[in-house]
């Protein structure tokens, strides 16, 4: 009982640490400009008539928001508290998994209160467009958390319950979970030695299941993206492994050398375990497979490229996190490191060193870098934006609106998901999304183009655009010799559909002879 109080009291610390290092939780920010519009397509099919295509070529891939929108549906609860209720599951989950591993691999209890202080100070694996934890909530996030629980079980030798626990790692998000797969599918093998039979034959069954995907419904993501594709990416350097820094290239192999070492000394000292042994192998396998993408991700090969192999690094760096923690706070080097330089032996003392440099940064990202921001943020953050946003909401579905293309960067939130409705263009979260379609490619490229500088953006071109795209209003801060709706702080909400009226006989539309001038 006293134990369970114990981590009952080390949970929420951890959750409180966590959130401080990553500048507190929000609602609606990043990636959610995709994850909230296809929860909301789910719970209402065809919110989005004019943007359906662009998120299904994301979504198919995606089997989140069909349990997702579920749990909502059954719970009756609102956006905003289903996703902040996912984030705090999440951060139990992740604190569980942390100490389920510890548990195993090290000696002491102290080891494991490290390694869960250590893993709060949130920090960028470089070049891979992931973090170690976010400041909302992102399935990835929670597919790796479950991907812990299957190293936990593996390593107290449950080899078909960490097996079993993978499958939902997919389930919750494929590509996270595929690295998942590999990595304990590998130390499975090399480390259960009776039930490999069995292992190796659901090995094979498993590559022939790749391979049909491959030639069946992954086939039309087997070729090469072509210029006009690739040129909508630009912006995602981290794609391409050949385009990192030196830099990067050094860290990332470093945090691979970092996991050789330690666990030979480990095994010097004859402390590994067999789970252990196939957890290395396992890391191998994840960074060869990594070294193969290289050439053919850089040849624009669709498929290795959505796959995104860069982000095995993310396993990798969890698992060095692992063995660097016990090689500072209880490895016999470790030990005589601190009695020589610190002064000290007690591994309480690592503990309280770990406690003041996560409350020091959390502190810093808090007061400095998110300063005036509160800890929580669980919906939209009120603004001139968002009172736009809610007179949004309640236009009809279908309503489709034009404002500026890196709105979510400038204001916050993406239209998408804070109305509700269809957007013409959102630069950041749209370019994600092309990596996975040549024809959203194609659309981003297009209408990028057909729009030109937003700043520019006059009455004549906005109304051009309405004529191609159906569009309703235009949002901007700026005035035009349109017709004006609404007034919103700094935001004029002007009427296309008016405006156009009077025109519609003199305005084509083809708006060539205006991307022209």
């Amino acid at each position: 009982m006293r134990r369970l109080a114990v981590l009952g009291i080390g949970g929420v610390g951890f959750g409180l640490l966590l959130v401080l290092n990553v500048g507190g939780y929000r609602y609606g920010i990043s990636d959610q400009a995709f994850y909230i519009p296809v929860v909301l397509q789910q719970i209402t099919p065809g919110l989005y008539p004019h943007d359906a295509s662009l998120i299904g070529a994301q979504d198919r891939f995606f089997l989140f928001d069909d349990w997702f929108a579920q749990l909502v549906r059954a719970t009756g609860i609102s956006m905003p508290l289903a996703f902040l209720a996912a984030y705090g599951v999440t951060l139990a989950l992740f604190f569980g998994a942390i100490v389920a591993v510890g548990r195993v691999m090290y000696a002491s209890w102290w080891t494991v209160a490290a390694l869960a202080i250590g893993v709060t100070i949130r920090h960028r694996i470089p070049d891979t467009a992931v973090n170690t934890f976010e400041s909302y909530f992102h399935p990835r996030i929670l597919a790796f958390t479950i991907g812990l629980w299957a190293v936990a079980a593996l390593l107290r030798g449950r080899t078909w319950l960490a097996l079993s626990i993978t499958t939902l790692t997919l389930v919750v998000h494929p590509t996270t979970g595929l690295w998942f797969v590999v990595w304990v599918g590998t130390a499975a093998l090399v480390a259960d030695r009776v039930a490999r039979t069995t292992l190796v034959a659901l090995a094979v069954t498993s590559l022939a299941a790749v391979v049909w995907m491959l030639i069946g419904p992954l086939h039309n993501q087997l070729v090469v993206m072509d210029t006009a594709w690739w040129n909508v990416l630009t912006s995602k350097d981290y794609l391409i492994a050949t385009n990192w820094p030196f830099v990067t290239w050094t860290g990332s192999l470093a945090v691979a050398v970092l996991i050789a070492v330690v666990y030979r000394y480990r095994r010097t000292i004859g402390i590994n375990s067999q789970a252990e042994d196939g957890l290395v192998v396992g890391c191998a396998v994840l960074l060869g497979l990594f070294l193969l993408s290289v050439p053919v991700a850089a040849a624009h090969v669709a498929l290795v490229v959505q796959l995104q192999f860069n982000r095995i690094f993310w396993i990798l760096d969890i698992f060095a996190s692992c063995y660097l923690m016990w090689v500072v706070v209880e490895s016999p080097v470790g030990t005589r490191a601190r009695a020589v330089w610190l002064r000290v032996t007690p591994r309480r003392t690592m503990v309280f060193i770990m406690l003041l440099l996560a409350l020091a940064r959390g502190g810093y990202v808090m007061l400095v870098e998110r300063a005036g921001q509160p800890i929580v943020q669980p919906d939209f953050v009120a603004s001139d934006w968002h009172d736009v946003m809610r007179w949004a909401s309640g236009q009809p579905v279908g309503t489709h609106f034009l404002a500026a293309p890196d709105h979510e960067s400038r204001y916050g939130t993406s239209l998408r998901a804070a109305s509700g409705r269809d957007v013409y263009l959102e630069i950041s979260g749209d370019t994600g999304i092309a990596i996975y379609s040549k024809d959203i490619a194609n659309r981003l490229s297009e209408r990028l183009s057909d729009l030109g500088d937003f700043e520019l953006l006059d009455a004549s071109r906005a109304l051009m655009l309405a004529n191609r795209y159906e569009l309703d209003f235009l949002i901007t801060e700026h005035w035009l010799d349109l017709t004006e709706i609404r007034r919103i702080g700094r935001f004029h909400v002007y009427d296309l559909r008016g405006s156009n009226q009077a025109a519609a006989s003199v305005l084509p539309r083809n708006i060539s002879t205006l991307r022209d001038n």
